[in-house]
């Protein structure tokens, strides 16, 4: 199954390949959103594709398990520290830091 994301991909790749390369037009005959038709445009240029581009490859030091666990021992004791969780996550054989936590969580507030 297709999703609309992809749906617009297609739909704008086929466009700047029949030459229509404007993004009001492709905006007019589609009603894709313009900072979307922004963005291909952009990566057809640099890339030749509208594909999604994939992350770098590094695997993340907190996984989604590693991420369960820090919600559950957070929601156990609100107060509890960085360093603490630290702690609780290397006893399970995750070793990260308390900053790598830190940034974790100030990404998912």
């Amino acid at each position: 199954m297709i999703t609309e994301h992809e749906a617009n991909r297609q739909a704008i790749q086929q466009l700047w390949n029949q030459g229509i390369q404007d993004a009001m037009e492709i905006h007019n005959r589609t009603n894709i959103p313009l900072s979307t038709i922004y963005d291909n445009p952009k990566k057809l240029k640099n890339s030749g594709t509208v594909q999604r581009i994939e992350g770098s490859g590094r695997p993340k030091k907190i996984t989604a398990n590693a991420s369960r666990a820090l919600g559950q021992y957070i929601r156990q004791d609100f107060y509890i520290f960085t360093r603490a969780l630290s702690t609780k996550l290397s006893s399970t054989g995750i070793d990260v830091s308390y900053r790598t936590i830190v940034r974790h969580l100030s990404n998912k507030i």
